[in-house]
C-alpha cells in the first residue's frame, strides 16, 4: 500500500439485528455492524516545501493522495418508540443511540508515514450519538420536541509547520416545531433548530482561513435556526 496510482477500496460488511413490538405501541430494534475496508483513500502527511526547490507558485506546503489503510469500524444502533393517547391527542415518544467506533487494522507504511491520517479515521467522528423525539398529535395540529447529543471528536489542521489537533466535546443541541395541517394537501410548520441558539467551541486552529468553528463538525455551526414551512402533498 501506499505507492503506485491509486486503486479502488474494497469492503466487507457483516451485521446482525434484533426487532421487537408490542401490542400496547413499545417498538424496539437493535443492530450491530461491522465493516472491513481495504485499501482506503487518505491523505499522506503534509510535507514542507524546501527553500532550495524551485517554486514559482510559492507552496509552502504539499500532500497527495494515495491507499494506505485498512481500517475496521464496529458500531451498535438501538432505536425505542412508544405511542399512546394521551388526553385528546397521541403522544409519540421515540429514542435511538449509536455507538461507532472505527480502527486502523493496517497502515501507515514505511513510505507514507501518517499518524495524521490515523487519527482522522479513529477520531474525526463522535464515537457516540443519541437523539430524543417526542411528539404530540392532536386533531390537525402536529407539536415536537428534539434533543440531540454528539459525543467528543478530534479535528486537525495541516500547514507548512506541521499538523494541529484540536479536541471538541460533546455537544446537545434542542429544536422544536408546530405543524398545522389546514387540509388534506397543505401544511404550515414553524419551528427552530438550535432552538438555544448553543455556539461549539471555537476552532482556534484554522483562524489564518477565516474560520471561526470547524467546517468538518458533525452538527451544525451556525446557532439557531428559525423557519416558517408551507408543505404540500397530493
Amino acid at each position: 500500500m501506499g505507492r503506485g496510482p491509486l486503486t479502488p477500496e474494497t469492503s466487507k460488511t457483516a451485521t446482525a439485528g434484533l426487532t421487537f413490538q408490542s401490542r400496547f405501541g413499545l417498538t424496539a430494534s437493535v443492530d450491530i455492524y461491522q465493516i472491513d475496508v481495504d485499501n482506503r483513500f487518505s491523505q499522506s502527511r503534509t510535507f514542507a516545501v524546501p527553500a532550495s526547490f524551485a517554486n514559482p507558485q510559492r507552496f509552502t506546503a504539499v500532500s497527495y493522495f494515495t491507499n494506505d489503510f485498512d481500517t475496521r469500524t464496529r458500531g451498535i444502533d438501538a432505536v425505542i418508540g412508544y405511542g399512546h393517547r394521551v388526553g385528546p391527542g397521541r403522544a409519540n415518544l421515540s429514542l435511538a443511540y449509536n455507538y461507532n467506533q472505527t480502527k486502523v487494522r493496517s497502515g501507515t507504511s514505511a513510505a507514507i508515514p501518517n499518524e495524521t491520517q490515523r487519527r482522522i479515521f479513529e477520531e474525526r467522528l463522535p464515537k457516540h450519538n443519541g437523539t430524543a423525539t417526542l411528539g404530540y398529535d392532536i386533531g390537525p395540529v402536529a407539536l415536537l420536541a428534539r434533543a440531540r447529543y454528539y459525543g467528543a471528536w478530534t479535528d486537525v489542521t495541516g500547514n507548512a509547520t506541521g499538523e494541529l489537533f484540536q479536541r471538541f466535546g460533546s455537544i446537545a443541541l434542542f429544536d422544536v416545531s408546530a405543524a398545522y395541517k389546514f387540509d388534506d394537501h397543505f401544511t404550515l410548520r414553524v419551528g427552530a433548530e438550535n432552538v438555544a441558539n448553543t455556539y461549539p467551541a471555537e476552532a482556534t486552529n484554522q483562524a489564518v482561513r477565516g474560520l471561526i468553528y470547524s467546517r468538518n463538525a458533525p452538527y451544525d455551526t451556525d446557532g439557531g435556526q428559525y423557519y416558517v414551512r408551507v408543505g404540500m402533498s397530493f
